[in-house]
């Protein structure tokens, strides 16, 4: 903009000096032109606030989440014209704009586009609604703005980095067994046992001879004035572990990139559904599946826990797992066999014939774990497998299904 200023100054001595009085006012107009593009051009992006504001970081497949977004322009200096270009990842859907531009087909991204007009010291607010969330992963941003003069001519631009995630978890649903059927899941936790779970304290008892001095609760035994020792729950009677099989055709090699979408969604709330079945029966639950989830791991793992807070750590884990295997799933069973505790009961969810990692379920049962085994499919028996092997079904699918049959 310098040389318009200088072109500017030219042309006002040289009209000065000839008595050319049009060519002052040209050169006062070119001046202005120069003055106010500079204007816009240093300090249009400056003090410029855009957020956006999800209803929740967190949702259950086929739910609606609001996204609000922001512009406030905090200074004097109108804005005639700014752009902002957010990135969401590939599935999203919003309401508002159904059709989203593809930002770059390699990184799987769509752009939500919004313009606006704002005076100085405007603030707006846009209201978009993200309907038919599908289980996954999801980020927002970061969003790249772009700033015109009043002229129209490109002043300013820059990005606003901070990102948004939303994870989407698989909507689980009740576990229901055929009339006679024994449960699948284990019983629940007893009443008594000889073996307590640190884990679970539940308060304060007398001392007695043979405590041990590291379970004498010190500030307790300070404020009663008299010594007493922690007190924890009996152990829980099952441990499990959901070894999900992200493959779901046969005879396919793991590293291949094709898969039965429906399948595989089948799959992961048929694993939420029996997590949470498994909770609540007191089990320790854990999941393992040979996934990519978008950290260096090749192995998507979850250590058996309890408790309520342990069904959302499952459905985030199910939310990121992908339906591409980055091992055969036999070597997932092996890697397992060498993280259980003896008596863990090792649940193999697959999609197909589990009778081709039968040779690695027998060994596992042979070195002291219990396993079974749950197809997703149709209610066929398998014969010869040496393992108990179970049909789910998810009537009349995964996306309106009311509950899982398990026989």
């Amino acid at each position: 903009m310098s040389g318009w200023l200088a072109l500017a100054a030219v042309m006002a001595v040289v009209g000065a000096v000839a008595g050319a009085p049009g060519l002052l006012v040209v050169a006062g107009i070119t001046a202005g032109y120069a003055t106010l593009t500079r204007l816009w051009s240093r300090y249009g992006a400056r003090s410029v606030t855009y957020e956006r504001q999800l209803g929740s970081g967190r949702a259950v497949a086929g739910d609606t989440v609001t996204l609000d977004v922001t512009i406030w322009n905090r200074k004097p200096l109108p804005l005639p014209w700014i752009a902002a270009d957010d990135l969401l990842t590939e599935g999203l859907v919003v309401r508002e704009r159904p059709d989203l531009d593809h930002a770059d087909e390699r990184q799987h991204r769509r752009i939500l586009r919004n313009t606006w007009a704002l005076t100085w010291y405007e603030r707006v607010v846009r209201h978009f609604h993200l309907d038919d969330l599908r289980r996954g992963w999801y980020e927002l941003g970061p969003a790249h703005l772009r700033i015109r003069d009043v002229f129209g001519r490109d002043a300013a631009e820059g990005e606003v980095e901070p990102r948004a995630t939303l994870t989407v978890v698989p909507r689980p649903v009740p576990v229901r067994h055929l009339p006679g059927d024994r449960s699948p899941l284990g019983e629940r936790r007893a009443p008594r046992s000889l073996v307590a779970d640190p884990a679970l304290f539940s308060g304060v008892r007398p001392f007695q001879a043979g405590d041990s001095l590291r379970r004498v609760h010190w500030r307790a035994t300070a404020r009663l004035g008299s010594t007493v020792s922690r007190r924890f729950e009996p152990a829980r009677g099952r441990t499990v572990v959901i070894a999900l099989d992200v493959q779901t055709l046969e005879d396919v090699p793991h590293w291949e990139m094709s898969y039965d979408d429906d399948a595989f969604e089948g799959l992961c709330v048929t694993a939420a559904s029996l997590a949470r079945h498994y909770l609540g029966d007191a089990a320790l639950v854990g999941v393992a599946a040979a996934s990519f989830t978008g950290t260096p791991q090749r192995v998507a793992w979850l250590a058996p826990r309890a408790g309520t807070g342990q069904l959302a750590r499952v459905g985030e884990l199910l939310a990121r797992v992908g339906p591409v295997s980055s091992m055969p799933y036999a070597q997932l069973l092996a890697w397992l066999a060498r993280r259980l505790p003896a008596g863990a009961t090792v649940v193999a969810l697959t999609a197909r014939d589990p009778r081709g990692v039968s040779p690695i379920l027998r060994r596992l049962g042979r070195g002291g774990f219990a396993v079974e085994a749950i197809r997703v499919g149709p209610a066929d028996r398998i014969p010869g497998a040496g393992f108990p092997v179970r049909t789910a079904q998810l009537a009349p699918n995964w996306r309106e299904a009311d509950g899982l049959r398990i026989s």
